[in-house]
């Protein structure tokens, strides 16, 4: 066995120790994010400097610039869908505005604001990092911000964000596979044989999107879903095209049923259809109480 040398043990622990680098994408998608980005955060500056000045429009734009990364960048991570974004920059708004207004020192009102709405967003279920931002703008953002008030909340925050939204939806929507939000993104629905670490990052490339999560967790996140799956009795409902599809359930092979099914559909339907499977174990002389596999 070849002993490793000790550079590249130190390497190897550099690289655990700062991690993965985020999911490798084509340059369709980087041309995609920069123009989509590059016309939002345009948008944002103009709103802002025009409501409440050049000063404020720079302190903003660093809130709203944070949320592009994520909306064009990351439009599938669980912190760019639309709640986390407008409730975490709306309630990290109010909660710096309160900050300011009640509490005179301003490095204190600056720490309140900025873990009030973390505490805040994590409560709601919104956390939105570029909502820690627009929570200190609240408190440091100077006499043009103050003077806003809970305004601040409606005229930038709301119209600066939903500039972002809509922009996020409308650039993305002509790419089926990274539209926003999420529910409106489309894949093919492949079979689906045994999945390997090997398998997961590989379908994690093809989607051609930064996933916000690291290799190993997307595979302890797979294998716990199976160990789940063995242990749900409940129906299955497996999604079929025009192609074989396998499917298993079940902990052993006396419990459990295989089916490869064909639907041959007209030119319209693409014989696309829907399989459920009840299954409790295969009926056999040693179980005559054992239910049969049902199918609709």
């Amino acid at each position: 066995m070849t002993r490793e040398s000790p550079v590249r043990r130190a390497l190897t622990q550099m690289q655990n120790f700062i991690g993965p680098g985020t999911t490798r994408v084509g340059w369709r998608e980087v041309v995609i994010a920069g123009i989509a980005a590059l016309v939002g955060i345009w948008a944002v500056y103009a709103l802002t400097s025009w409501v409440a000045g050049p000063w404020a429009a720079v302190l903003m734009v660093g809130s709203m610039g944070a949320a592009a990364v994520l909306l064009f960048a990351v439009p599938h991570g669980a912190l760019s869908q639309p709640w986390p974004v407008f409730g975490g920059q709306i309630v990290s708004a109010m909660v710096g505005v309160s900050a300011a207004i009640w509490i005179p020192d301003p490095a204190l009102a600056a720490g309140v604001a900025v873990g009030g709405a973390i505490a805040a967003m994590q409560l709601l279920r919104c956390v939105h990092p570029p909502g820690g931002a627009t929570a200190l703008i609240a408190v440091i953002g100077g006499a043009p911000v103050h003077e806003l008030g809970y305004l601040y909340l409606a005229v930038p925050v709301l119209a600066n964000t939903a500039i972002l939204f809509l922009i996020a939806v409308i650039a993305n929507y002509p790419f089926p596979w990274r539209r926003y939000p999420i529910g409106l993104a489309r894949w093919d629905e492949p079979p689906a044989p045994p999945l390997t670490s090997k398998h997961l990052q590989a379908a994690v490339r093809d989607l051609n999107v930064v996933v916000d999560i690291t290799p190993a967790e997307l595979d302890a996140i797979a294998r716990s879903a199976i160990a789940h799956a063995t242990q749900d009795t409940s129906p299955l409902q497996v999604p079929i095209g025009e192609r074989y599809v396998h499917a298993e359930a079940g902990s052993t092979a006396e419990e459990s049923v295989t089916i490869h099914k064909r639907f041959e559909g007209d030119e319209a339907s693409q014989g696309r259809g829907r399989i459920t499977l009840n299954v409790v174990r295969r009926k056999n002389e040693a179980d005559p109480e054992a239910r049969d596999t049902s199918t609709d």
